[in-house]
Order: structure tokens, then C-alpha cells, then sequence
């Protein structure tokens, strides 16, 4: 892990952790959602100088945080929508429509649930793909295409992302384990969180490199 955070020696990484920890402290204490639209701006920042093969943190620039967050965003909200649609007709399968006679699960639902399931994992590989795609050629190259299979199937891209995936896990669990501390935990958390983050995107990017 101390070399997952070596980063954060860089000439950048006091801006670099404020702003996010701004970012994710103003979204879960007073206005939610929006302030991550910044946060994930520079979080593309990050990964562009990842494959770039640039060692430290980028440096913190405000209007290319909404720009790039804005864009990023709609690569999310893009590649969420097909598991949302799927996710919303699992869910209207389980309202009654589709009970079994015998009391348990009906077979529609079991099969609804399960495919919500492997579509939800499917777009979860396939985002940091696409976000990494559009930091380096804009929102259109996070359209899948050939390089983005070709990323997909590579096992330097399986490994990091189970990798990147680890780390953000440990970093929502350690964010919650310092989120109960009393008075200081709402406030360090987010801190908590955000270097995590920052350590996982940096995993993801590379992963892309090596598999592009």
C-alpha cells in the first residue's frame, strides 16, 4: 500500500488532496452530487497523466475540473443507463407481477436479477475503459470500437481492474471505520476516501496503458 501512495509526494498532491477533499466533503455534508462533477474532473486529469506515464499528480486546474467532469459525466450517466433500464425491469418483475403460486421466487425474476447482475459487472469493467479512452481523445473514443475490445480482452487490464476495484472497496470501508470516530469522522472521511480513489484511478490508467 505505501507504494500505491508514493504519488502523493509530488509537488501536486497537497492541491490535488484539498480539492477532492472540498469536492466530497461539500457533497456529503451540504450539497450533494453536484460536487463531484469536479472531483471526477480531476480524477480524469489524473488518469490522462497516468498514461501519459507521468509519475506525479497533475497540477489543479478549476475550469478544466468542470469541463472534464462534465464530459466524464456523461460518459457515466451513458454507460449506466443500459443497467438502470435493466436494473428498473428487474424490479418491476419483483412488484407482484411476477410471483411464483408456490410462494418462492418467480423463474422471470431469478433470471431478471441475475442477468441486472453480469450486466452491472459488465459496465463497471467497461467504464474506466471508456473514461480513460476520453481523457486521452475526447468523449467520442469512449465509444466502444476495436481499441476498446482490444483493452477489454487484454489480461494487463484484467488484473489492474480487479486491482482498482479492491482498492475502492478498501477505501469505502475505511472511509466508513473513520466516518463513526466522534466529531472528527464526518470531516476526515471524505479525506480517507478521496486518496483511496485517487490511488484506484491511478491502478485503472495504467492497467490501460499496458493493455492498450
Amino acid at each position: 500500500m505505501a507504494e500505491r501512495l508514493a504519488f502523493l509526494r509530488g509537488g501536486h498532491a497537497e492541491e490535488a488532496l484539498l480539492v477532492g477533499w472540498i469536492c466530497l466533503l461539500a457533497h456529503s455534508l451540504f450539497v450533494p452530487v453536484l460536487p463531484l462533477v469536479p472531483a471526477l474532473g480531476y480524477l480524469v486529469a489524473v488518469a490522462r497523466a497516468t498514461i501519459d506515464d507521468e509519475s506525479a499528480l497533475p497540477p489543479v486546474d478549476l475550469r478544466a475540473l468542470v469541463s472534464d467532469g462534465a464530459a466524464a459525466s456523461a460518459v457515466c450517466l451513458g454507460y449506466g443507463l443500459v443497467p438502470l433500464a435493466v436494473g428498473a425491469v428487474t424490479v418491476s418483475l419483483a412488484s407482484g407481477t411476477a410471483v411464483d403460486p408456490t410462494g418462492g421466487a418467480s423463474p422471470l425474476f431469478l433470471l431478471g436479477s441475475t442477468t441486472t447482475l453480469f450486466v452491472v459487472l459488465a459496465g463497471l469493467y467497461a467504464l474506466p475503459i471508456a473514461l480513460c479512452a476520453s481523457a486521452r481523445g475526447g468523449i467520442r473514443a469512449a465509444l466502444p470500437g476495436r481499441p476498446f475490445l482490444r483493452v477489454a480482452g487484454h489480461a494487463a487490464y484484467f488484473v489492474g481492474w480487479t486491482g482498482g476495484v479492491v482498492l475502492f472497496a478498501l477505501g469505502v470501508a475505511a472511509g466508513g471505520v473513520v466516518e463513526r470516530l466522534p466529531v472528527a469522522g464526518p470531516v476526515l472521511a471524505p479525506l480517507v476516501r478521496w486518496v483511496v480513489v485517487l490511488a484506484a484511478t491511478r491502478r485503472l490508467a495504467a492497467a490501460y496503458r499496458a493493455a492498450r
